[in-house]
């Protein structure tokens, strides 16, 4: 399976801020649109870096109430692992192991055209996993040798 055909199932784009934004700004926008992660974006639509939920609660610790009142720039993971829209699900998921990467933008010809998650990685590959199980159960059933 391939990363577009994850995003086709999902809504088209990505939620972002302006690097400018700030921390509550970004907590206030994951709420409201039900995502765990924002994207930043320069004004020609280059990607600048990814906060997630994550980021935002391991702030707390370090910075405190202070979090609240600054830019999204500050806390951003810059150069966040980034895919192709026709990566095979289990190299990417390889990757966000490895990384621990939660959300990876998927970026065609320099433009980010949505956002995966590790639970969409792992709804995919259970997916593949339950199709080939019922391809191997149908062999058995047929008595086919493999």
């Amino acid at each position: 399976m391939r990363l577009s055909e994850i995003l086709r199932d999902k809504p088209a784009g990505a939620v972002e801020l302006p690097p400018s934004a700030t921390a509550i700004e970004a907590a206030a926008l994951m709420k409201s649109e039900k995502v765990g992660a924002i994207l930043l974006r320069d004004n020609q639509g280059r990607l600048l870096g990814l906060v997630s939920e994550r980021d935002l609660a391991l702030a707390i610790a370090s910075h405190g109430a202070a979090l609240f009142r600054m830019r999204l720039s500050e806390l951003a993971a810059a150069y966040p692992p980034t895919a192709n829209p026709t990566d095979a699900v289990r190299d990417v998921t390889k990757i966000m192991t490895e990384r621990r990467a939660r959300h990876v933008p998927v970026v065609d010809d320099g433009r980010v055209v949505g956002v995966v998650s590790i639970g969409d990685m792992l709804k995919a590959r259970l997916a593949e996993k339950t199709q080939e199980n019922a391809v191997l159960l149908d062999l058995a059933r047929a008595r086919i040798p493999l």
